[in-house]
């Protein structure tokens, strides 16, 4: 009996997975669950990386015209910093607040 080809999934459906596979979790999980998506370790330590990466970097937008798609860089490096600081949660409340009220008007 000849075994039926496993088809591959696209770049897309397998972030996909990943990003909603991590939603569907209730609490820190360890980077092995990943296999129930049918990530080994090493490839989940890949798109790990490359997912945090991408997340820490300035926030662009892409515009499809009829024959090209632009990219506009909607966040400069302020702003990219100001982001960055909000979400660290070393730094106190009080001053979070001031980083995002800040990056807010420099929008």
């Amino acid at each position: 009996m000849k075994k039926e080809p496993t088809q591959r999934r696209t770049l897309q459906e397998l972030v996909e997975a990943i990003f909603e596979f991590i939603d569907s979790q209730n609490d820190v999980f360890p980077k092995s669950r990943l296999k129930e998506i049918g990530l080994n370790p090493s490839t989940a330590e890949k798109w790990l990386k490359l997912i945090n990466f991408i997340q820490n970097q300035p926030k662009i937008r892409l515009i499809q015209t009829e024959h090209n798609t632009l990219i506009e860089k909607v966040e400069g490096k302020y702003q990219a910093l100001m982001r960055k600081m909000v979400v660290d949660e070393t730094i106190p409340f009080e001053q979070r607040l001031q980083h995002i009220t800040d990056y807010l008007k420099s929008l």
